[in-house]
C-alpha cells in the first residue's frame, strides 16, 4: 500500500482521474470530492453507467470503455463488495494509482492490486487528505 504522503504527491502531479461511482447528486461524498479535485485542477473522467453527465462531464459506462494512458489514476466510491467486479479491468488501465475511499477496503482487491504492481491506497480520502495540507 502507498502511504498517503507519497499518494498526495502522486495525485498533484497527476491530474487525469476516472471515479467509479460517481453521483449527480450534490449531497453525496463522491460528487463533494470530484467538485474539489477539479478546483484544484484534476480533468475527472465519471465512472457510472447510469448517467450521460455529471459535474458538466461526459460519463463512460465502465472502466473498459477507457484505455491506458486515457487517465492517471482511480478514485473508488463503490462498496467493497464490489471491488472484485473491477479488478481485470484495472489491471488492464494499470493506472499509476487506485485511491480507495473511506471505508472502501478489500483485501482480496488490494492483493490483486500488489500483484499486478498498482500502487494503491485505502481506507482514505484525498479530498480530507488535501485540505489537511
Amino acid at each position: 500500500m502507498m502511504q498517503i504522503e507519497q499518494a498526495m504527491d502522486f495525485i498533484k502531479q497527476n491530474k487525469k482521474v476516472a471515479i467509479v461511482g460517481l453521483s449527480p447528486k450534490e449531497d453525496r461524498p463522491s460528487h463533494r470530492v470530484a467538485k474539489f479535485l477539479m478546483e484544484k485542477g484534476c480533468e475527472i473522467v465519471p465512472v457510472n453507467p447510469v448517467y450521460e453527465e455529471i459535474l458538466g462531464k461526459p460519463c463512460v459506462k465502465k472502466l473498459s470503455d477507457l484505455t491506458p494512458g486515457d487517465i492517471d489514476w482511480v478514485d473508488m466510491f463503490v462498496n467493497s463488495q464490489r471491488l472484485m467486479d473491477f479488478k481485470e479491468d484495472i489491471v488492464k488501465l494499470k493506472p499509476g494509482l487506485v485511491w480507495c475511499q473511506i471505508g472502501v477496503v478489500n483485501d482480496e482487491f488490494n492483493k490483486t492490486l500488489e500483484d499486478a504492481q498498482i500502487p494503491y491506497i485505502a481506507d482514505v480520502c484525498p479530498k480530507m487528505e488535501w485540505e489537511k495540507q
